[in-house]
């Protein structure tokens, strides 16, 4: 006859650490078996190469056709002060220029007439100045009036203020030629010609726009922006052209009814390797989620239907399950990863190959 047994509460708890036990001993095998094994030779001989993810706090949104325009704060007219007959041109269009260069010679008959008023207006500063002060003298000295001294002190600042004028009015022409009635015309600014409307010859109007200088270390990108997505775009936005960074500076607020999309504008940083009026590609981002970082787009494949990254271990690359937030041309970003992650960007269909045979092989063992 069987003897009965008896359950106590010691043998629930030893049947529970035992459940335990195995349970952890079960998981810990799955995350090995999941671990591509390879040692460094095998990882040389496949062409494995990681980087390391980082941080981010930029999404990229989408990809849009742009066009390089120049910025319209770096964009500055040198104009004619004085009508004017072009005598030499010395810079081409496209042509970059230094601050204060010379862009062309021009003869004016105003100007010839400015600088001989100039002329007479020095000469009548330099007479009103020795009258000033004789009456001062004389003044002090009790023989004439306080008031007459005043006076001529007065007529001294008048002639000043003519002179001074007159010297404005050709300093805002460059300077003078080397001909009576020439002036050099100058870059207001360093940067690109854009525009020359200068012919050896020709004739120029008063305040006639004779040059645009327009600043290469500051171009746009404009760009029209769906909007389905422009309530996710705002100022300071960082996008990407040919490689340079660059932030929103403007976007639309009026939706055109035909291409259901309204203007951005961005400007770029310097040393983008673009000139105004190319045709390029920009990406917009959004602000990204606090734990997101950046990786190379191709370390991003598909593991049964979901996004998967390899990461390197010390013994291995074990495949990691992420959340794509956006992507690039060249760049992903996810979450899922910690910063300092080392993630496979060459190599990752070799080692999903190298998965899937260890996986069949577990089933058929």
């Amino acid at each position: 006859m069987a003897r009965p047994i008896h359950i106590t509460p010691i043998h629930v708890a030893a049947v529970a650490l035992s459940a335990l036990v195995v349970a952890f001993g079960a998981g810990k095998v799955m995350g090995d078996q999941s671990l591509v094994k390879l040692t460094s030779e095998q990882s040389r001989n496949m062409g494995l190469k990681t980087a390391v993810v980082a941080a981010t706090t930029d999404t990229p949104l989408a990809s849009l056709p742009a066009t390089v325009t120049p910025a319209l704060n770096g964009r500055v007219v040198a104009a004619a002060p004085f009508a004017a007959m072009v005598v030499r041109v010395d810079v081409l269009e496209g042509q970059v220029v230094a601050a204060g260069q010379a862009l062309a010679v021009l003869f004016s008959q105003d100007a010839l007439k400015v600088s001989a008023e100039l002329a007479q207006a020095q000469a009548e500063v330099r007479m009103t100045a020795a009258t000033a002060r004789r009456t001062r003298t004389l003044a002090n000295e009790g023989i004439i009036s306080e008031a007459r001294s005043e006076e001529a002190s007065t007529r001294a600042e008048q002639a000043r203020i003519m002179a001074d004028e007159r010297g404005r009015l050709l300093a805002s022409a460059g300077g003078a030629g080397r001909r009576a009635g020439e002036y050099v015309l100058k870059a207001p600014i360093a940067g690109r010609v854009s525009q020359l409307n200068l012919q050896p010859g020709g004739g120029l109007e008063a305040m006639a726009p004779a040059a645009v200088i327009d600043r290469d270390d500051r171009l746009w990108v404009e760009a029209r922006l769906p909007a389905a997505i422009a309530s996710q775009v705002e100022v300071g936005s960082a996008v990407m052209v040919a490689g340079a960074r660059g932030r929103v500076v403007a976007v639309g607020s009026a939706v055109d009814p035909r291409t259901r999309s309204v203007v951005m504008r961005a400007e770029l940083a310097g040393g983008a390797d673009v000139v105004p009026g190319e045709a390029t590609m920009v990406t917009v981002t959004r602000r990204s989620a606090p734990d997101a970082v950046a990786l190379p787009r191709s370390s991003v494949i598909q593991i049964n239907g979901k996004d998967t990254v390899f990461v390197r271990r010390a013994n291995g690359y074990l495949p990691v399950t992420v959340t794509v937030e956006g992507r690039s041309d060249a760049e992903a970003v996810v979450t899922g990863l910690k910063p300092g992650d080392a993630v496979v960007t060459s190599g990752v269909s070799q080692l999903k190959t190298a998965l899937n045979d260890d996986g069949q092989h577990d089933r058929h063992r």
